[in-house]
């Protein structure tokens, strides 16, 4: 009996990594060559998989590109950190949005 269970313990976990595998996001299409990607195709879960230091740099990468094309000449940063915030939980609930969309939609009340 003890086997048995064993058993059933290693495949339930087995298929629960699988099941995780198939519901991650497929990588985006946004890396068109080693070290460069196409800034309007980066997905959420690229962000998201990115390393601490990628990540925050991606993002206020992302925080000064969008603005520029916003044409806001003023950005307070006292709300920066809040405004990341927002950002990455919008990007956790949507990892296949484009990073471009997953701002936009959080920060939408702020513009």
């Amino acid at each position: 009996m003890n086997r048995m269970a064993a058993a059933a313990a290693i495949a339930t976990i087995g298929v629960t990594a699988y099941a995780q595998e198939l519901s991650k996001p497929a990588p985006s299409d946004a890396k068109v060559a080693p070290g460069k990607w196409e800034v309007e195709h980066v997905l959420c879960s690229d962000l998201l998989g990115a390393t601490d230091d990628d990540r925050a740099s991606a993002a206020m990468f992302y925080f000064g590109y969008l603005a520029a094309k916003a044409n806001i000449r003023v950005v307070d940063v006292n709300n920066l950190s809040d405004n990341i915030a927002k950002v990455m939980k919008q990007c956790s609930a949507n990892p296949s949005e484009p990073v471009p969309q997953a701002f936009r939609e959080a920060l939408a009340s702020r513009q």
